[in-house]
Formats: C-alpha cells, structure tokens, sequence
C-alpha cells in the first residue's frame, strides 16, 4: 500500500506542476497550495497504513481521507490567488485541523478496544 500512496503523490505532483505551467489561469499560490494539500493527504493515507488501528477503522478511513483530499484539493485550486481574505485557505485549514483530530481520536479508540 505504502508504494502505491507514493506512487500516486509523486504522479500527482508532477501533474500538477505541468497544470500550472500549461494553464496561464492556473496561478501559482494554487500550485503550491494544491501541491500541499497532495502532500498532505498522501501523508495522512501512510499514517492510516503505519498506525495500529483496527481492519474496520482502517477500511473506514481509507475512503473518508481520499474524499477529503479531493474537497481539500478543489479548494485549493480554486481559491483566489491572495492569502489575505481568502476564504477557502481558512476552510482548507479547518478541514486539515479536523483530519488531524478525527485520527487522533480514531487512534485512540481503536486502541481501547479489544
């Protein structure tokens, strides 16, 4: 699984990268904003593989993480190209903080359970 999430990233990148050189539309605080959001996501899919959590917590979250990465990704590209009032950079940021949070908390029950 660990090199098909990292085969996936860097295929992503490198499509994304070509988007942004292609498309004059396409600016670059998105490229780097969706290539993070890759990144991430593709970090948050290794550590639902490495984390000792349970067969069902695990299938679970491999459909719920993907998903948010596609949401977190269209944010990204199509956020306005300014940190500053930028709406979606805020919504990107509580859905990451709730990504973190909700595996956190799978974690740990996961653990408790026996």
């Amino acid at each position: 699984m660990k090199r098909i999430v990292l085969f996936t990233c860097a295929t992503l990148l490198v499509a994304n990268f070509l988007f942004g050189l292609l498309l004059s539309s396409y600016e670059w605080l998105n490229v780097l904003l969706s290539s993070g959001i890759i990144i991430l996501s593709s970090t948050f899919m290794l550590l639902i593989g490495i984390l000792p959590l349970k067969d069902g917590f695990k299938s679970s979250l491999y459909v719920i993480y993907p998903a948010l990465g596609f949401i977190e990704f269209m944010l990204s590209a199509f956020s306005p190209d300014r940190i500053k009032d930028n709406w979606a950079m805020i919504a990107l940021i509580l859905l990451v903080a709730f990504q973190i949070i909700f595996l956190f908390i799978t974690n740990i029950i996961s653990n408790k359970i026996k």
